[in-house]
């Protein structure tokens, strides 16, 4: 799976396609480009995206932001689809003013990627490139 970069920031980040399935309600959202954000331990997404699934608040939680600032946020839990894989039940950060997804580490550090920034390319590497690549090292 390959995927250009995200022209809606500046510069360009590395975005990957992923699909939103709620249990509540086994709806699945269409495809969504997601921004792939390595410098954060949990995934935010939109509450538009979580209320379209019918995917149901779990439980209040905090955020601390790049400033140290500790922020109120409601939690949701929704299955994850990146590719062909599958990642069921991630806690996400359901959030009325974002506009991206925004794929943190939790989800990330579960694939293996290769964002290409020259080319403003994100790919999701294949098994038999994985094991060419771990096999060099």
């Amino acid at each position: 799976m390959s995927e250009p970069y995200s022209n809606r920031a500046l510069p360009p980040m590395p975005a990957l396609s992923v699909r939103l399935r709620s249990d509540a309600t086994d709806k699945i959202s269409d495809p969504i480009i997601a921004l792939v954000d390595t410098g954060a331990d949990a995934t935010l997404v939109p509450l538009q995206y979580l209320l379209e699934i019918g995917s149901e608040e779990t439980a209040p939680g905090w955020l601390r932001g790049v400033t140290g600032e500790r922020l109120p946020v409601a939690l949701y839990f929704v299955d994850i689809r990146v590719g062909h894989a599958a990642f069921p039940g991630v806690r996400v950060i359901g959030s009325s003013e974002a506009e991206d997804i925004l794929l943190g580490r939790d989800v990330l550090n579960k694939l293996s990627l290769f964002l290409d920034g020259p080319e403003h390319q994100t790919d999701l590497l294949d098994d038999a490139a994985v094991q060419r690549l771990r096999a060099r090292r």
